[in-house]
């Protein structure tokens, strides 16, 4: 269903465009802003904008997020397989990601996300919050949140398409029609993705591994202000993605089980949709939104057929005031249902209600506090809070503090749901997670050089495990705690206005107790840079690297390698209306392995074309 969906948002980006051909005005909309909540006191906050994806020309989420520091991924294996995470030791269900405040997580398959399936193509810029400051976001953010922003509508109404092609049979297009007329603001992309059949044989292990995947993406956003002051805006986003993965099979010389290529087939298909109603003025602005997300999880193989569907409708109001320069509130009330279908549907309502206080007592000082309510149906009420503090020592200097408190219900999947495999568990306790940070921020040369260093300890309790029964199935329960403590650091470097540099390192020490055993999949040291140079006004060049330290498998007595890869490509502009690019990733050749087995592809090289009006 990929391609149809492709024609159809080509036709849905170019008919804006065909309204306005006749006229050249251009307004500005100067309704309420976009919620945002107010700058993270205490906390530090990496932000990806859409130059940043361009210029290093990434095409998946998962390709952006190892240059932020809080962030690990594991992958299993090729594009398209399964993409966890950690922030700060949480691990993937234990985290928010949200598509323009759209709750992403699902309540059907454990409550986490795959990152494999979400394409850069439509997204204006990506947050990633961790620690303790994400009390607005409501429970479930143990270690942090992901906010992923889509493009808004910005000028001359325009259109831009974009084409590659490499290696393992790769090819991948989009196109962007967006722009404001008059009142309206509207942005609507389309974006598809191949690659494969392209097997492959594992160097490290031997297993014949197979490469076969394909994406879909569909996103419009469009506001409309009635007047100065009041604007509705709504979004509609949708993907889809098919991807080919491995049987596993014992193999005696390893004496582990090892991915074989198989006929097996996972197909997702996730709607997101919203409408925001924002009015206010300078010192009151308020937003109530009604969301709904939607994702169908298809698995086929030779002997098995499955199929769950997790939705979340939800609501929230939210509200800022500015009361004088020195006091700040920002408050809401939401509430919503989570939903799980397999096929008996399962569901339960929460709410919530939220109020957060910054003060200024000095010009330099910033101090914040926050308190939230929340009752999910069957677990009763839970109260959490947030305090954060920041000190301006000198005109380049900050230190910042924060601490929070946190929880995450038990999903309804692990509660109630049954599978050939699975056993459900309705007497799980939420897990609940305690995270305090400090850190400085410091700039240099007028702001050419930026440094922040940030200290970090996470406790998470009542961490859902999965046991083996008796009779071969599996059983969720609440076992150990966590204990995740470290270092992250972030460092851009800009000696002219032509190259930029930046890093992105952690150091970081995860436990499981109360048997002090070295959490799986999280390296002691995580480091990630990347340069940008622009050599000629129409020519760049970037290099973009990453690597982590060993790690522990989640099978017994397996440590996974250390590694590092290398990423060199660049532009160049023929004229204003056309680009070329190309990339080599992997340029080392290194093989390696993020989940033992899964072994991953070498050296590519990707070559295309870029048209814009």
């Amino acid at each position: 269903m990929a391609y149809p969906v492709f024609i159809v948002c080509v036709l849905i980006c170019v008919m804006p465009l065909k309204l306005s051909a006749n006229s050249e005005a251009v307004y500005e909309i100067t309704a309420a802003p976009l919620y945002s909540p107010p700058k993270n006191v205490g906390g530090y906050e990496t932000v990806i904008n859409q130059k940043e994806i361009e210029d290093y020309q990434e095409t998946f989420l998962k390709d952006s997020l190892p240059y932020a520091p809080s962030i690990i991924l594991n992958s299993l294996g090729t594009l398209g397989r399964q993409v966890d995470f950690s922030i700060r030791g949480a691990r993937s269900p234990q985290n928010l990601v949200l598509v323009d405040g759209i709750y992403v997580n699902n309540p059907a398959a454990g409550g986490g996300v795959d990152l494999s399936n979400f394409l850069n193509a439509d997204l204006e810029r990506i947050e990633v919050l961790p620690g303790p400051q994400t009390l607005a976001y409501g429970p479930g953010a143990l270690g942090g949140v992901i906010q992923l922003i889509p493009k808004h509508g910005k000028g001359k109404p325009s259109i831009k398409a974009l084409g590659e092609g490499g290696s393992f049979r790769a090819k991948y297009g989009t196109i962007t029609a967006q722009g404001e007329e008059g009142p309206l603001q509207f942005s609507a992309t389309a974006a598809g993705f191949q690659r494969g059949p392209s097997p492959f044989t594992n160097p490290l292990h031997g297993n014949r591994q197979g490469d076969r995947y394909r994406n879909g993406t569909l996103s419009s956003r469009v506001g409309y202000a009635l007047n100065d002051n009041w604007e509705v805006e709504g979004l509609v986003r949708y993907s889809e993605g098919r991807v080919q993965f491995d049987d596993p099979r014992f193999v005696s010389q390893e004496k582990a089980s090892l991915p074989f290529l198989a006929k097996n087939f996972s197909d997702s298909q996730t709607l997101l949709t919203s409408l925001e109603n924002k009015w206010g003025n300078e010192d009151w602005e308020h937003s109530l939104k009604a969301s709904y997300s939607r994702t169908r999880l298809k698995t086929t193989t030779p002997t098995f057929h499955d199929a769950t569907i997790g939705e979340h409708p939800y609501i929230i109001y939210r509200s800022e005031v500015e009361i004088n320069s020195q006091n700040f509130f920002m408050g809401g009330i939401d509430g919503g249902q989570e939903r799980a279908h397999e096929p008996n549907l399962h569901k339960r309502s929460h709410g919530g209600i939220y109020l957060i206080h910054t003060f200024k007592p000095f010009e330099t000082t910033a101090l914040k506090g926050g308190i939230r309510f929340d009752r999910y149906q069957q677990l009763g009420n839970r109260v959490t809070f947030n305090i954060g503090a920041d000190q301006k020592v000198t005109a380049t200097t900050t230190l910042r503090a924060s601490y929070g408190t946190n929880f995450k219900p038990p999903t309804l999947s692990d509660l109630f749901q049954k599978s050939p495999w699975q056993i459900p568990n309705p007497h799980l306790k939420p897990e609940k997670s305690r995270s305090l940070e400090a850190g400085i921020d410091q700039t240099f040369c007028e702001d050419k050089i930026k440094a922040s260093l940030t200290g970090f300890l996470t406790w998470i309790k009542n961490i859902t495990l999965s046991r083996r029964l008796p009779n071969g199935k599996w059983r969720r329960f609440n076992g150990e705690r966590r204990v995740s403590k470290g270092f992250e650091m972030a460092f851009s470097l800009k000696p002219i206005k032509t190259l930029e540099i930046k890093t992105a390192l952690t150091v970081i020490h995860a436990r499981d107790f109360p048997h002090h055993k070295t959490s799986p999949f999280i390296p002691t040291f995580k480091g990630a840079g990347e340069i940008h140079w622009q050599a000629l006004s129409d020519l760049s060049f970037f290099v973009q690297g990453y690597g982590v330290t060993s790690r522990k498998n989640n099978q017994p007595r397996r440590r996974l390698a250390p590694y590092g890869v290398l990423h060199l490509g660049g532009a160049h502009d023929i004229n204003q209306h056309i680009a070329f690019f190309g990339r080599i990733e992997n340029l080392t050749n290194k093989h390696y392995e993020e989940v033992f087995g899964y072994g991953s592809r070498g050296r590519a090289f990707f070559i295309g074309v870029e048209a814009k009006t």
